[in-house]
């Protein structure tokens, strides 16, 4: 079986680079909020929201809110921009965050595990056999600007991928393919994929999570483009 193994770096945390280019991107002075910011929060941030207090925040910083289930306690467009990574495919309904992130800012940042680490075995904890990360509910991916969501079912253990070899060869290859990334300005657009009608070029489950990948690869090469200028 194809699959990376516990010899294999593995990419889980925010990649030096894509921080240093979020970071410049924001102008100085701007109010900037992180969603979910765990154990490891963004260093622009000066308010941060999640459902518990993962580690120590300066009082006044974090703001407790269950976020899938309670709106974001903050006025329309208080911040001039929001972060959000490995968020959205945990939740049971990301689109209500996304909506409520348009809401309060101005502008933001989504980084999310791409669908090619989804289908990759062994890039969970302690390398296991399944396909992906065991607790995310979706693969999401940036298709030309819009959030593309598409339920990620079980029967993802059962499908094959053409040349699996190559799915974890390119996974090797850096930490960029990990994830998929998102800078967007005014509003997040995003759409949920539904059943066959939705899936477009092919009517196959299988199939489109492979065009999902591809799709993210090429968005991947277009945003390391942006990272070397």
């Amino acid at each position: 079986m194809h699959q990376l193994t516990e010899q294999d770096r593995k990419f889980w945390g925010p990649i030096p680079t894509v921080l240093a280019w979020v970071a410049a991107s924001i102008p100085e002075g701007a109010r900037v909020l992180e969603v979910g910011p765990g154990i490891q929060p963004f260093p622009r941030a000066t308010v941060f929201v999640d459902w518990i207090a993962h580690r120590p925040f300066p009082t006044g910083q974090l703001v407790q809110c269950d976020f899938q289930r309670e709106p974001l306690p903050f006025d329309d467009k208080a911040f001039d921009f929001v972060y959000c990574r490995h968020v959205l495919e945990d939740l049971f309904d990301p689109f209500w965050l996304c909506d409520e992130m348009s809401r309060v800012a101005r502008a933001g940042y989504i980084e999310v595990p791409s669908p090619l680490s989804e289908i990759c075995r062994g890039v969970d904890g302690a390398s296991p056999s399944w396909r992906g990360y065991h607790h995310h509910r979706y693969f999401v991916w940036n298709s030309g600007g819009e959030l593309r969501f598409l339920s990620k079912y079980p029967v993802v253990e059962h499908l094959q991928f053409g040349d699996e070899a190559r799915i974890t060869e390119t996974m090797r290859a850096g930490p960029l393919v990990w994830n998929a990334y998102l800078r967007w300005e005014n509003r997040i657009d995003y759409r949920y994929l539904q059943h066959d009608i939705d899936y477009h070029v092919t009517r196959n489950y299988g199939d489109r999570i492979l065009t999902a990948a591809n799709e993210s690869l090429a968005e991947t090469r277009t945003f390391a483009a942006l990272l070397s200028a």
